[in-house]
């Protein structure tokens, strides 16, 4: 049922004095108001009586002025004025009226329209945002991802080369000990036909001549160690020929026995083989130095292989030279520093070769070194 223009009005009318009876009643005026609301006051007076229907903008810059003063109106008091004033607007025959409430219908539809676009392309944007950020954070991921593959595939080739040297050294080990037996055999027929030799051979009644005889079997004795030395030396020389290992390889062959007795003491070979050893332990340490330093550094299995290896031809060299020391003091005068001395000297050596990178902040060589064996 439709409401009369003169009812419409009227009740719209009344909502509007009833909205404002706070600002009456705390001393406000309906000329305050006009000013405020920049209307004539007549025209404020004929919209609260009913006689105009007040339109839209007034009604929101009553509300925002009512705001300001501190009297808000609640979102139920404005959507029912709200409500009054678009029946009064439609039960109104003057046709200035209702263009008036369709031009504010269509701007409100408009404003709404805008705020709806704005909120959807702020909503548009902060989707592209994230899809982007989205985006940079997959490629990212896959960046990592290949990397970790990169890496596990270098670790299983160095895995691989890991173990394809474990079975040499094995075979080598392998090869070494029967060859060891081998001289073994060879030892105990030697010294089989030495014992024979020395059976057989007739008895003379003379001192002097078993002293002869007793001198030429020891010396005969002798020649055959040194003959056995140097076969084990030349065997030991072609098995590492054959298995191919280079100078700068962390594999060391194993020490040949020395005989017993019969040495004798070359100085030049002995000290080159000393020097020799020396060397082999700086190395040994540069290298692993070379690796602590490294940025980014090698694995951690990749150090530890790297220290057993260093430790043990570091000990290899460091007992080589202890023998050597013995034989010269067995052939020439000594004092006991020289056994100190070399005590300490592998050690020593060892560390300095190890901690003088760290202090000089360079180790050319040892990065060349570590590279060549693949520990970088």
């Amino acid at each position: 049922m439709e409401v009369p223009e003169q009812s419409a009005a009227h009740l719209y009318a009344a909502a509007l004095r009833e909205a404002l009876t706070a600002f009456t009643t705390s001393g406000g005026t309906q000329r305050d108001l006009a000013r405020a609301l920049n209307v004539a006051p007549a025209t404020l007076s004929r919209y609260l009586s009913g006689e105009r229907v007040a339109p839209r903008d007034f009604l929101r810059r009553l509300r925002g002025h009512l705001d300001r003063q501190g009297m808000p109106w609640t979102p139920e008091e404005y959507e029912n004025l709200d409500a009054l004033c678009g029946q009064a607007h439609a039960s109104s025959g003057s046709p200035a009226v209702q263009l008036a409430q369709l031009r504010e219908e269509l701007a409100r539809l408009r404003s709404e329209q805008e705020q709806a676009q704005q909120v959807a392309e702020e909503r548009l944007t902060g989707l592209e945002e994230q899809a982007g950020r989205l985006a940079e954070q997959l490629e990212e991921a896959l960046e990592r991802a290949r990397a970790a593959e990169a890496r596990v595939a270098e670790q299983d080739e160095t895995l691989r080369h890991g173990q394809a040297y474990i079975h040499q050294v094995e075979a080598e080990l392998a090869l070494q000990r029967e060859q060891a037996r081998l001289l073994q055999q060879e030892v105990g027929v030697l010294r089989e036909q030495n014992r024979r030799l020395v059976e057989e051979r007739p008895r003379v009644a003379g001192a002097s001549t078993q002293d002869t005889s007793f001198e030429a079997t020891l010396a005969a004795r002798h020649n055959r160690q040194e003959r056995i030395a140097q076969e084990q030396a030349r065997l030991a020389r072609e098995a590492s020929h054959r298995a191919g290992i280079s100078a700068g390889s962390e594999y060391s062959a194993p020490t040949i026995p020395r005989p017993v007795d019969g040495t004798q003491y070359r100085p030049a070979r002995h000290t080159i083989v000393a020097l020799t050893c020396a060397a082999a332990i700086c190395v040994s340490g540069a290298t692993f130095a070379a690796g602590l330093q490294a940025t980014p550094g090698p694995a951690v299995w990749k150090l530890v292989l790297t220290a057993v290896i260093g430790l043990f031809v570091s000990a290899m060299c460091w007992g080589k030279c202890g023998v050597y020391a013995e034989d010269y003091a067995r052939n020439h005068w000594a004092p006991d520093a020289l056994d100190t001395f070399v005590t300490f000297a592998g050690p020593l050596l060892l560390a300095a070769s190890t901690i003088t990178p760290f202090i000089l902040d360079t180790d050319v060589l040892g990065h060349w070194l570590a590279d060549i064996v693949g520990l970088l």
